[in-house]
């Protein structure tokens, strides 16, 4: 869960558990405050004195912030380079052919905006869906066994990393808010593919694909959950190696693909939407650490859901597929090319800094 939705959640809880009377302890505190100030100061006429203007740079007024605030800045940072671009169909249907999330370009200025390709998305066809489903039926066998994993996936997914890893938000809170950042980033930017692309859930291809859980009110492709977790697995990758390739067998990545793969046991993603997911997210927590640098690069990758077929038939998606895709021996997959220069982005990267300065001693 983000960091934003379970602020949400608290204020909610608030909300209810006060009910609008006088008692609370916010109600109180007001009370007791305007007492105490009528006593000392009474009715003295306020002279200002003098005081100071800022002293500190940027990076240490964000730390000053409150945790949610300091989020929604950093937010607003690394979101303002982040574009989108549609291709249609010919003659034009309803959705795009493919959806390119797009990256500001270093250099230029506010008035010369200039973009390059992050992750470019071809839409599957409706065959390659109708196709998929039945393989989707059969992942079904697997939702007993998975059910635990299922359940707490569908709001949480850093505590299976800090399972693997020590990095509490004790232990590590630059990190752990560099995550949660991560997961605020990423969903809109898969709302925005998806709502372009407009792919069928399986379960519009038959009523015995019967989901485990709540079907989200959303299309399908690309799946954001495995969007989510390879840009957590691909950020917390580069955090230990900076400038490292996906080692698809490693455990962030093993991780990614099981959750990724849940998804398709509870009833809710072909596997088709986890390798969609897997390149954008391995490619937003690229785009993401080479903005934590002051000289960071990215280059740009592709996915073509049509071409995601073996011998005329859909193909399933886990680490040994994972690992084909990233070697540059898939058909539809394009590997990332072309790095230039990302954007400096001051505040993301002061948060970075600080974030490997506690991966560096998080054993202790």
């Amino acid at each position: 869960m983000s960091l934003l939705q379970g602020q949400q959640g608290q204020q909610g809880q608030q909300g209810q558990g006060y009910g609008g009377s006088g008692g609370s302890a916010e109600s109180l505190m007001a009370a007791a405050l305007m007492q105490c100030r009528d006593a000392i100061v009474g009715t003295e006429i306020v002279r200002p004195g003098t005081s100071q203007d800022v002293t500190l740079g940027q990076d240490k007024r964000l730390e000053r912030m409150g945790r949610q605030y300091r989020h929604q800045a950093l937010i607003a940072e690394l979101m303002e380079d982040i574009g989108f671009d549609c291709a249609e169909y010919d003659p034009v249907k309803p959705t795009a052919k493919a959806f390119t999330v797009l990256r500001r370009k270093a250099g230029g200025s506010a008035t010369s905006v200039d973009y390059t390709p992050l992750a470019e998305l071809v839409r599957p066809g409706i065959g390659d869906f109708h196709d998929a489903a039945p393989m989707v039926a059969t992942y079904a066998e697997l939702r007993a066994d998975r059910a635990a994993e299922i359940l707490v996936q569908v709001r949480d997914l850093i505590p299976f990393f800090v399972s693997i890893l020590p990095v509490t938000p004790v232990r590590c809170p630059a990190v752990t808010e560099m995550l949660e950042c991560a997961l605020d980033i990423v969903a809109p930017v898969v709302m925005r593919v998806k709502i372009a692309l407009g792919c069928p859930r399986p379960s519009q291809f038959s009523d015995r694909i019967q989901p485990m859980i709540a079907e989200p009110p959303h299309p399908s492709f690309p799946s954001g959950h495995a969007t989510q977790v390879f840009t957590l697995a691909t950020m917390l990758s580069l955090l230990d190696k900076p400038g490292t390739a996906v080692v698809s067998d490693s455990q962030v990545y093993r991780l990614a693909c099981r959750i990724a793969i849940n998804r398709t046991v509870a009833g809710m993603h072909y596997p088709v939407d986890s390798a969609a997911g897997a390149i954008l997210g391995i490619q937003l927590g690229r785009y993401l650490m080479a903005r934590g640098k002051a000289d960071g690069k990215v280059g740009s990758a592709g996915f073509d859901g049509t071409k995601f077929r073996t011998d005329g038939k859909p193909r399933d998606f886990h680490y040994a597929v994972l690992d084909k895709m990233m070697k540059d021996d898939d058909e539809a997959t394009k590997i990332p090319q072309g790095e230039s220069n990302v954007r400096p982005a001051p505040l993301w990267q002061s948060l970075c800094k600080r974030g490997a300065e506690e991966w560096d001693s998080r054993w202790s």
